[in-house]
């Protein structure tokens, strides 16, 4: 089974993320994700045996999740040199409480037998994959421009989601496998 384990975010926060493709146009070939779709992601887990799936799911389930106050602070995209495949919106605020709380699943995923990514943990809400070079250096223009228009409001993640992610033709699927809901996280 193909999971992850990732922090919803509030619908309102969804949909702004959502709403800056506008402000792309044609600029780079990137297929953006859909509203209902972005998340922060804490740990990929790739393929796992359901047997790990479950116990993964155990884990969580009792997992302390801090309250957390959250922003957006910029876009950028991966890999940071030559040309963009991923398009993401950084996140700043209570980086290191979140960084704690992914570590507490990076280390339930490590009783799994998942792997850490080798670049480390980097707090953002992806938004899009490149397709093609074409545009490249338009879009890393264009992100620059609107990343430095990013509104600065905090919000707290709504729930810990592990997640089921089916990939079809059309788009991947996610289905949730436990949900915990996030305490709300205090202004800064």
């Amino acid at each position: 089974m193909r999971c992850f384990v990732a922090l919803d975010l509030p619908r309102p926060v969804c949909n702004y993320l959502a709403g800056l493709a506008q402000h792309f146009g044609s600029k780079g070939n990137v297929k953006w994700v859909p509203s209902s779709q972005l998340h922060l992601t804490l740990v990929f887990a790739g393929e796992l045996p359901a047997a790990n799936v479950e116990a993964l799911r155990t884990e969580l389930s009792t997992l302390e999740i801090p309250p957390l106050s959250l922003r957006l602070t910029g876009l950028g995209h991966f890999p940071p040199r030559g040309e963009p495949r991923v398009v993401w919106a950084a996140i700043g605020g209570d980086v290191e409480a979140l960084a704690a709380l992914y570590e507490q699943v990076a280390a339930a995923g490590d009783r799994q037998g998942i792997e850490r990514e080798e670049r480390g943990f980097v707090p953002h809400v992806t938004l899009g994959r490149v397709r093609s070079a074409f545009g490249a250096l338009a879009l890393i223009d264009q992100l620059q421009t609107v990343g430095a228009t990013l509104r600065d409001k905090p919000f707290a993640p709504t729930g810990l989601v592990l997640y089921r992610s089916e990939l079809r033709p059309s788009g991947p699927i996610h289905t949730p496998l436990l949900r915990r809901p996030a305490p709300a996280g205090e202004s800064p």
